[in-house]
């Protein structure tokens, strides 16, 4: 199962990114481990030209940033008093940087945490669900991104919801997704969209018999077992139960003795799009969503899948994005 020991909050002090202070919190409740908080201040870099040719005696890096940092420092160490325990709090760090996107991702990747955790807006506005700044992390970070919003209560996770095409790229985050609904004492639902003008999966045999939506069903359960067997998560399996859509996914200790069970349901719809389908079942029947960024659709190393893109975009519940690692990449 997927660990999430070391956690990157970024903030910009606003009532929106204050929102992901408190999951943080509950995450490291379940895996243990550090919450670091990063705040990036944007540089000043034509503001600090105007103001040496107008001659001011004022030096923006000796005699603004210092200030700002000192008092951005004391702002996180409250917060960090306020939503986190003592033995989960890291330590608050600050940047400077013209886009703070960019530096969020780069600190990240640089420093080994395991996932970023980031309000759904900060100060910035858009017309999306997701503001700009979270929007960018999402597309460009190489490690799990966790959004939230206002309405989001930590307490009341009931469902998680994971997207799949049944690519073995999607299905690269079934161990965060059970990471994930166990650290909520959540159920997991599978979903995955029949495109009424897509592609059949690939490798999927339909028999008469059995028909399109149960051969589908069968397959990815199959096909997450395989997933789970050649990347040696040897602490998670899914046992079937013999009850349709209706499974249970085993967690092992270190003995191999059985330890705890999620369960498991797979949903399986037929549309237009899978972006709107997700989205309209998203809304009415799940309190979390974690998707692979690419899948059948996706440019591998170049872009976010589209349909993870549009579903990041505008998706009105707290969403976990996470990229398919290289190894992933290659062996799709």
């Amino acid at each position: 199962m997927a660990k999430l020991k070391k956690i990157l909050v970024p903030t910009d002090f606003s009532k929106g990114s204050e929102t992901a202070y408190s999951v943080a919190q509950k995450i490291s409740d379940t895996f243990g481990g550090k919450i670091d908080f990063i705040h990036v201040i944007p540089t000043l870099k034509y503001f600090n030209e105007s103001i040496k040719r107008l001659g001011v005696p004022l030096d923006i890096n000796k005699d603004v940033y210092p200030k700002i940092i000192d008092e951005s420092e004391i702002k996180m160490k409250k917060s960090m008093d306020q939503y986190l325990k003592e033995k989960n709090k890291g330590k608050p760090i600050v940047k400077i940087e013209r886009r703070p996107s960019e530096k969020i991702v780069q600190y990240a990747a640089k420093n080994g945490y395991d996932m970023i955790i980031m309000g759904s807006k900060g100060k910035d506005e858009s017309s999306f669900v997701r503001g700009g700044v979270t929007e960018r992390v999402i597309r460009k970070s190489r490690i799990p991104v966790f959004s939230v919003d206002d309405r989001f209560d930590p307490n009341r996770v009931k469902n998680v919801m994971m997207s799949t095409d049944s690519s073995e790229l999607s299905l690269s985050v079934f161990p965060l997704a059970v990471a994930i609904a166990d650290a909520y004492k959540a159920d997991l639902t599978l979903f995955h969209v029949i495109e009424l003008y897509g592609n059949r999966p690939e490798e999927i045999a339909i028999t008469a018999q059995k028909g399109e939506v149960i051969s589908i069903y069968e397959a990815i359960i199959d096909r997450v077992n395989k997933y789970l067997d050649k990347r040696k998560f040897d602490n998670i399996h899914v046992q079937r139960t013999g009850v349709t859509f209706e499974d249970e996914v085993i967690l092992t200790d270190e003995e191999g003795s059985k330890g705890k069970t999620i369960n498991l349901y797979t949903k399986i719809e037929k549309g237009i799009s899978a972006h709107y389908e997700i989205d309209s079942y998203a809304s009415e029947n799940a309190d979390l969503v974690v998707m692979a960024t690419h899948g059948h659709s996706g440019f591998a190393h170049l872009i976010l899948g589209s349909t993870a893109e549009k579903v990041a975009q505008n998706v009105r519940k707290p969403v976990i994005t996470v990229r398919p690692d290289e190894e992933d990449f290659n062996k799709a």
